[in-house]
């Protein structure tokens, strides 16, 4: 077996692991195999979701990007817009 697959039990763990490092204390397998669930459990969040609820024409933009296309999309209509300070208190 060269890489234990995502969904294992704690029997395939402790028979992968005493494959690979030979006699290893039940405590120590314990904790490894509690470590490597909570690894299993990271999610890296990349936005898409996020990106998939904008406009088409916005996607791929930074913050800025997309900022800067609404202050001139208002100005074509003939709003003025004044920017808030970064720390606007109401």
């Amino acid at each position: 077996m060269a890489v234990l697959p995502d969904g294992a039990t704690f029997e395939e763990f402790t028979e992968y692991v005493l494959e690979r490092r030979g006699a290893v204390p039940l405590p120590e397998l314990h904790e490894l195999y509690e470590r490597r669930l909570r690894l299993k459990s990271i999610v890296v969040s990349t936005g898409q979701g996020f990106e998939s609820t904008l406009a088409p024409d916005e996607r791929g933009l930074t913050k800025r990007q997309r900022e800067a296309k609404v202050f001139a999309e208002a100005k074509a209509q003939g709003r003025s817009i004044e920017k808030l300070p970064e720390k606007a208190q109401f």
